[in-house]
């Protein structure tokens, strides 16, 4: 088996004008030379990287994460990184540099995130769809286009198998957010931002986890608060209703009733000893 490095690489500059909502720039396939590296530096586009054999490290935000055979690392557009191959065990990668206007939201449905920029025991299918991506390379405009629908087919497999502990990080994170946020007037804008997410990532994440959306959980810890203000104070209705994130009282009834089928006042009533 022959183990000499060698590269493979074919670029377009056809990609982005062909197909505008997903392109692809720059791809290849490389058996790298021992201790090879590139960096520190920033791309312009999003840059995915698959392990086939070997070792490596890629450092990003901050962190460094030590990758293997199976593992995918994402560069995501003009962050500042560097990687570089092992010493005795260099890596044999494919990658793929994409651009366009559905590339934020197919990334956000994936398991990658800044926060974690790697994918741990990938699809071995992958390898497979970039080998055919890079076959199809050529120049015209059937060809990329050909390249973009196996660029399709790569991102599928990624949102696919999504990395598990990290949606649980993500859920970790918006829920301490909210739990700290309630009483005030939250929205799922900010709830994906404290926890470093797309809007679509999040609202995966507690589908995956919790099987409902995060703003079912904000409102179950809403009316759970308002609930324990009613057993325990004897504060008003609206008082209440703004303590726990409604600024209007009658929608925080009509909430409360929908979630309990009382309204505030008959819970009130019933939760008081006879």
């Amino acid at each position: 088996m022959n183990n000499d490095p060698f590269k493979y690489s074919v670029k377009t500059d056809k990609g982005e004008r062909i197909s505008p909502s997903l392109a692809v720039i720059y791809a290849g396939h490389q058996k790298c030379e021992p201790c090879h590296s590139w960096g520190s530096g920033i791309r312009s586009h999003y840059v995915l990287h698959y392990v086939v054999s070997g070792k490596g490290s890629y450092c990003a935000d901050g962190m460094t994460y030590e990758l293997g055979k199976g593992d995918c690392f994402l560069i995501y557009p003009s962050a500042e990184i560097s990687y570089r191959a092992d010493s005795l065990d260099p890596w044999e990668c494919y990658w793929v540099n994409f651009s366009g206007s559905d590339a934020d939201y197919l990334i956000g449905r994936t398991g990658f995130s800044h926060k974690s920029p790697v994918l741990a025991n990938c699809s071995e299918k992958l390898p497979l769809l970039m080998e055919e991506l890079l076959k199809n390379s050529g120049g015209a405009d059937y060809e990329n286009l050909r390249m973009t629908g196996y660029m399709y087919l790569i991102l599928s497999l990624l949102m696919e198998y999504p990395d598990r502990e990290k949606e649980k990080d993500i859920l970790s994170d918006a829920c301490r957010f909210i739990k700290s946020s309630y009483h005030l007037p939250v929205s799922v804008e900010d709830i994906a931002a404290a926890a470093g997410v797309s809007r679509s990532t999040l609202f995966r994440s507690f589908k995956a986890e919790k099987g409902i959306s995060p703003i079912e959980y904000l409102t179950d810890i809403r009316i759970a608060k308002a609930e324990k203000l009613l057993e325990q104070t004897d504060i008003s209705i609206s008082a209440i209703s703004r303590s726990v994130g409604y600024e209007d009282n009658l929608y925080f009834s009509r909430v409360f009733g929908k979630k309990t089928g009382l309204s505030p006042t008959e819970y009130r009533s019933s939760s008081k000893p006879r």
